[in-house]
């Protein structure tokens, strides 16, 4: 029904991948000279075995984390995160929650793991996700004991929200743009935007670039205050997160890859 998009990424001498789909669900670290397995490691069965066959998939591209020194490998898979020594595949910790499983990235600052779980269908009212804030020191099954705080959102969470000097930035599957503290989880500020977002927020000399699906490029300030300082156009549609090139922003659309150099409106 829907193919891989997971990204690899590097580490160290590995090309680490997450392969998790309908049919097979694991990690796989390979040699990244010669492309010999080097470890894998199955997802655990008993965190989706009940679930259907589509919500055994996962889109997560993980990261590398350092926690007391020690480098960690962060995957949220479908109904658990888990974290892995990068060096062996073996697993460190868990948090199982959701039936099925998001498509934004965890992310890290001061050594804190920030990630959507899959969704949660209670008895009664509407499904809903959770952004966790997760202290990565732990062992075993930390569900219980290590999460700091939850932000209730919205299910089909896209993008992967921005972190910088403790606020999180993210717009949600329902078009709010939350401010949140890093720290408490609390909302610093929100503003329900007009259009749709399934690309990420990224960060470049002081401000913020959020691209909506449509082509439109909202720039706020960084920081506890909402400052819209610029919204500009390109045809086309975007999914894509917009990228930093030196002195340049490079934007994929449907149709273009298109560059913009300095301050130049797009």
């Amino acid at each position: 029904m829907q193919g891989p998009a997971s990204s690899p990424i590097i580490y160290k001498n590995l090309l680490i991948i997450h392969i998790e789909g309908v049919d097979v669900q694991y990690i796989i670290a390979l040699d990244k000279k010669n492309g010999k397995t080097v470890w894998k490691t199955e997802r655990p069965s008993e965190c989706w075995s009940k679930l259907p066959a589509i919500g055994r998939k996962a889109y997560i591209t993980p990261i590398i984390v350092s926690v007391n020194g020690k480098d960690l490998l962060i995957s949220n898979g479908s109904a658990a995160c888990i974290a892995y020594d990068p060096e062996t595949g073996k697993e460190v910790w868990r948090v199982v929650q959701g039936e099925d499983s998001t498509i934004a990235m965890p992310f890290s600052e001061n050594e804190i793991v920030f990630v959507y779980m899959g969704f949660v269908t209670p008895k009664t009212g509407d499904q809903y996700s959770e952004l966790l804030a997760i202290d990565p020191s732990g062992s075993g099954d930390v569900t219980n004991t290590k999460v700091i705080w939850r932000f209730i959102s919205p299910i089909l969470q896209l993008l992967t929200p921005l972190i910088r000097n403790g606020l999180i930035y993210t717009v949600d599957s329902k078009n709010n743009l939350f401010c949140i503290e890093a720290k408490t989880g609390k909302t610093v500020y929100t503003k329900r935007l007009p259009k749709k977002y399934n690309s990420s927020p990224i960060y470049a000399g002081g401000n913020i670039y959020l691209t909506s699906t449509d082509g439109e490029t909202v720039v706020i300030c960084e920081g506890r205050s909402l400052d819209i300082i610029a919204r500009n156009m390109i045809k086309g549609e975007v999914f894509a997160t917009l990228a930093i090139l030196r002195n340049a922003k490079i934007i994929r659309t449907n149709s273009y890859l298109v560059k913009i150099e300095g301050n130049k409106k797009i």
